[in-house]
């Protein structure tokens, strides 16, 4: 895009401002008979333009009345209206508010990644209700960094638009009570695409962030704190007797949130964590303002070390005991935790005997136990980049429960039968006692395999031929592989990147995954199979996977055959749009090998539904089974441990020839749905950290290479730019169309590139280029980036 300079504007509005009449009264942004008569005088389009291309030119940030002085419209009776125009070019994201509350163009951080899939907002299927005007609703407001937000509401099928002059007593997060003022014709109507509702914030019922992390800042005889979550839109300040010794430019968690006035609260420092920048500090941080905490409670870690890490002769007794068996694990080399392992034993008629041993965590942390509870409350270990937040104390994750070599260890165990071809013949699941004789890493599993020798070479050659039989099946029957780039980072002892190295995928790793994927199966399978009474099934946890949204697919479908592709879809029994995973596996096989593979697999992936938990099966479509469960990670993730606690009480009222007591039953039908939503939003936290944390290595190892060159591929396209990927480092960086200089381009929705006016060279998603790193902020983690 060209930049057209105009360098007597600043000095012709200056000119023109001096004429104006000032005043002593205060502007108020509400000024209604103000704010319209400025923009009948000057032209809401004109001064937005002005706006821009001033921005845009100077490329700095400006507090709203120091960017009207600049313009020329410092004048009490202009200051409204401006503001108003400035206000709508924020809502629209032409510009955006960072936390120190100073308006620029919009960087990586603050451009919301335009989904080209999600551009038509649509309904989700099973949606059961529809909003009506006037009338009040509870739900949960995420807020944008750009002041506006979105209410969220339970079996509703689309989210409530809040402008941003109903969130002046509001955070993020919060459960609200919303009155819908709008509700257009296109949403009750259904039409795709529709417009989105609009309310108003009439209560808070619950507030949910109680602690906010952030910079402290110092701000004349007070601090200041700027969040590190952009979505906390409110102005956030801290009297100097409450900031418990933090110095400007700390990192601080502040709690004790109280609003003051109108989108400004007053907080106390509750610790301070180190300085802003510092590479610990900075992960720490990421965790705390999640809500996660990095220690255990003392009364959990007592309750851990009263554990034996002895078995009882009598355990061992009540135990099928598989010790004698070759039994390996393999995991990654840093592992720590190991709650899976393997046996394989020829049967001699053709057939195998594949053992998947999982550690018995049931058998240590006991229903509501201390330690169950916080185990409910982590609900997942958290991998960041240098440093593992565990679900269990260390005593039990590395130690008792984990299947560390030569020791003995209790386990719950699948043994399946399977032929040459891995087809199932058989299964038992049993309680067990084993002993590892081997710990492998995936790299030495992977060489002893493609070498053909190496300790348990047979074992582990022939484990890999019948998860490779295990793989090809399940793709006949539906499954998807979506393949995605892993980063690995070596760190000095500052915990600074110092190498970055994509993750290769071997066949060690596909061997582990097969297995503990047919172990889920054949678990779900069983306990939705075997026990239920004459009427219903017992509860049980579900990893489910939802088709995609019938507005994606078709999104979808007409893109690729615009391509050249086709794809096959139907219509269920409600006309809704549908395809089968088999479909979609057959378009990738399609793109395979062209220049289309990474263009059509990313907007794939973006049609999927999410995976969750849940206690209603409905089945997991990219994996294309119709049961699946997690059983196979107990030490890790606490939907597991409740698998293994259901399965074992049900095989034990069932060997004892009883049914489940119907008190019971209905006291299982209460938590496991709670358990299922908890979890679920624990792992959406959990993602969220990992994804920052290797966000925030990325930016400081690019801190360091400004200039260099690097081969990418353009991951992502919207109106401000694109976004490219580095291929060798999988760093994602975004070319802002600013710097685009050698045309005017323009975004085209139906093909998701920028297209020049001009000269008509197009930036299509999945193009190669060449760029270079041109700046990094590692305060907002953005990598900008210029063509070559």
């Amino acid at each position: 895009m060209k930049k057209h300079k105009d360098k007597s504007r600043k000095h012709k509005h200056k000119s023109n401002s001096s004429k104006r009449k000032r005043s002593n009264e205060r502007a108020r942004p509400d000024d209604h008979l103000k704010i319209n008569e400025f923009l009948f005088r000057q032209g809401q389009k004109a001064i937005a333009a002005e706006i821009v291309h001033f921005l845009t030119d100077n490329d700095m940030r400006y507090r709203s009345v120091e960017l009207a002085k600049q313009l020329g419209y410092d004048a009490t009776s202009d200051l409204p209206g401006f503001w108003y125009v400035l206000h709508r070019l924020q809502e629209d994201g032409t510009v955006d508010k960072d936390s120190d509350r100073c308006y620029g163009i919009p960087s990586a951080d603050t451009i919301p990644y335009t989904d080209p899939i999600t551009k038509e907002a649509g309904f989700k299927v099973e949606a059961v209700n529809q909003y009506r005007e006037n009338e009040t609703y509870i739900g949960k407001i995420s807020t944008h960094p750009n002041g506006y937000g979105f209410v969220t509401v339970d079996n509703y099928d689309d989210d409530i638009f809040i402008p941003a002059n109903q969130l002046e007593k509001v955070l993020h997060n919060d459960v609200v009570e919303v009155r819908v003022t709008n509700v257009p014709s296109t949403y009750s109507g259904k039409k795709i695409p529709h417009e989105r509702c609009e309310g108003i914030i009439t209560s808070v019922v619950e507030r949910k962030i109680q602690e906010i992390v952030g910079v402290i800042r110092r701000r004349n005889r007070k601090f200041e704190l700027i969040p590190d979550n952009s979505r906390i839109l409110p102005e956030i300040n801290i009297k100097l007797k409450e900031a418990g010794g933090a110095n400007d430019g700390d990192k601080v968690v502040v709690s004790t949130l109280e609003f003051t006035g109108l989108n400004k609260l007053q907080g106390k420092v509750l610790e301070t964590l180190g300085r802003a920048g510092d590479s610990n500090v900075e992960v720490t941080s990421i965790v705390r303002s999640m809500g996660i905490d990095e220690t255990f409670p003392d009364h959990v870690l007592a309750e851990a070390s009263e554990i034996s890490s002895d078995v009882p002769n009598e355990e061992l007794e009540k135990r099928l005991d598989l010790r004698h068996k070759i039994t390996l694990t393999i995991d990654p080399f840093d592992a720590k935790d190991f709650d899976d392992a393997l046996s394989l034993e020829d049967l001699g008629d053709g057939t195998y005997e594949v053992g998947i041993h999982i550690a018995d965590v049931s058998h240590f942390v006991t229903e509501n136990s201390l330690l169950d509870q916080e185990a409910f409350n982590r609900s997942t270990s958290i991998y960041l980049v240098d440093r593992v937040i565990p679900m269990l104390p260390s005593k039990l994750s590395e130690n008792i429960c984990s299947l560390v070599p030569n020791k003995d260890r209790l386990a719950y165990s699948v043994l399946i039968k399977l032929d040459e071809n891995g087809k199932v013949l058989d299964y038992r699941i049993e309680k067990t006692v084993i002993n590892s004789k081997r710990r492998f890493t995936y790299e030495e599993a992977h060489k002893i395999i493609a070498e053909g020798s190496g300790e348990f070479c047979y074992e582990l050659f022939k484990l890999n031929a019948l998860s490779q039989a295990i793989h090809a099946e399940r793709f006949k029957t539906g499954g998807i592989d979506f393949e995605t780039d892993e980063i690995k980072f070596r760190l000095d002892e500052h915990g600074k990147p110092i190498d970055l190295i994509k993750k290769v995928r071997l066949d060690s790793h596909r061997l582990i995954e097969e297995f503990m994927l047919l172990a889920n199966k054949i678990v779900a399978t069983h306990i939705s199979t075997h026990f239920k009474t004459e009427k219903i099934a017992y509860p049980s946890v579900y990893r489910v996977h939802d088709n995609p949204k019938p507005e994606r697919i078709t999104l979808l479908a007409d893109f690729v055959r615009r391509l050249g592709f086709q794809i096959e879809l139907k219509q269920n029994g409600k006309h809704n749009t549908v395809i089968s995973s088999v479909a979609l596996r057959e378009l990738l096989d399609q793109v395979h090998g062209t220049n289309y593979e990474f263009l059509v697999n990313e907007i794939a992936i973006r049609s999927m539904a999410k995976a969750i938990y849940s206690e209603s099966n409905i089945g997991h479509f990219g994996l294309g089974f119709s049961n699946y469960t997690h059983f196979t990670s107990p030490i890790r993730r606490y939907p597991d441990l409740i698998i293994h606690r259901l399965l074992f009480e049900y095989e034990e009222r069932r060997k004892l020839k009883r049914k489940v007591l119907k008190k019971r039953l209905s006291k299982l039908n209460v938590l496991i749905p709670e358990m299922c939503e908890h979890a679920s939003l624990q792992e959406q936290n959990a993602v969220e950290a990992e994804r920052n944390s290797i966000k925030l290595k990325q930016t400081e190892y690019m801190a360091e290479r400004i200039g260099e060159k690097f081969k990418g591929i353009i991951s992502g396209v919207t109106e401000f730019g694109l976004y490219v990927r580095l291929i060798d480092t999988g760093v994602e960086g975004l070319v802002h169309i600013k710097n685009l200089l050698d045309d005017y381009y323009e975004f085209d929705e139906q093909s998701y590139s920028l297209v020049g006016k001009r000269t008509h060279r197009r930036f299509q998603m999945g193009s190669f280029l060449m760029v270079s790193v041109s700046h990094v902020d590692l305060r907002k983690r953005t990598i900008d980036l210029e063509i070559l």
